[in-house]
């Protein structure tokens, strides 16, 4: 029953046309302040600060004063999980957009990286026996031996992202490809990891990502995937 009455209260804050558009808003990951949260959701500024306090309150978001700004991030990245999940659920197949080609091809979700791109990297990993289906939760994958070499050969310190306060290796439903990505901590380091090494380059003020002619070659060679093809 307790859970029954904690999904009827989620669904109920999120479900709510402006904080809906909030939330979504809020996607990218970068911090948005209340007005422009406003703005997003078409709004008056109080009627946005009642909303507001009742995600924060609720645990979906996180306020940050800056001056005399408040900024809004989710307050945890498995918010981001849930917002792709559920914006997955009923999106009908259609005719995309020259914009929405580009989100689809590779885009940040949240900290991570999602689309085709994401979605190659993940299954590459999978065929590769760097992560696996986690033996004991559904929406998690486990990193193998193989993987946990592989991970730490580019620099990135699997014991120190186990400390973090989230999953390690999530699996976070690909909202134009219905399948998964990496996501959690891991999913997180990597896009890091990728846009520091100049594979992908981040698009001003747009979710997509650009792959580089380097990221192109480096997949090809270390992973065996083909963006292009």
């Amino acid at each position: 029953m307790t859970d029954l009455i904690d999904f009827k209260q989620a669904s109920a804050l999120f479900g709510e046309p402006a904080r809906a558009a909030m939330i979504w808003e809020l996607f990218e990951g970068k911090p948005v302040t209340a007005g422009d949260l406003a703005i997003a959701a078409n709004i008056t500024p109080q009627s946005a600060s009642s909303h507001l306090k009742k995600l924060v309150q609720s645990g979906i978001l996180a306020v940050h004063k800056q001056g005399k700004n408040k900024y809004f991030t989710y307050a945890k990245p498995e918010i981001a999980v849930a917002v792709e999940a559920m914006s997955n659920i009923l999106a009908p197949a259609k005719q995309l957009t020259s914009n929405q080609r580009e989100v689809r091809a590779a885009r940040s979700c949240y900290d991570h990286l999602a689309g085709v791109a994401g979605v190659m990297v993940t299954e590459a990993f999978v065929q590769k026996g760097f992560i696996k289906d986690h033996p004991d939760q559904l929406k998690e994958f486990s990193v193998t031996p193989a993987g946990a070499d592989w991970f730490t050969d580019i620099g990135i310190n699997l014991e120190q992202l186990k400390t973090a306060k989230r999953p390690l290796a999530l699996k976070c439903i690909d909202w134009t490809e219905k399948r998964p990505h990496l996501a959690g901590s891991l999913g997180a380091a990597l896009l890091q990891y990728f846009l520091k090494e100049g594979w992908f380059r981040m698009i001003y003020q747009k979710r997509s990502l650009m792959v580089t002619s380097k990221g192109e070659m480096e997949l090809k060679q270390k992973l065996n995937i083909d963006l292009k093809g």
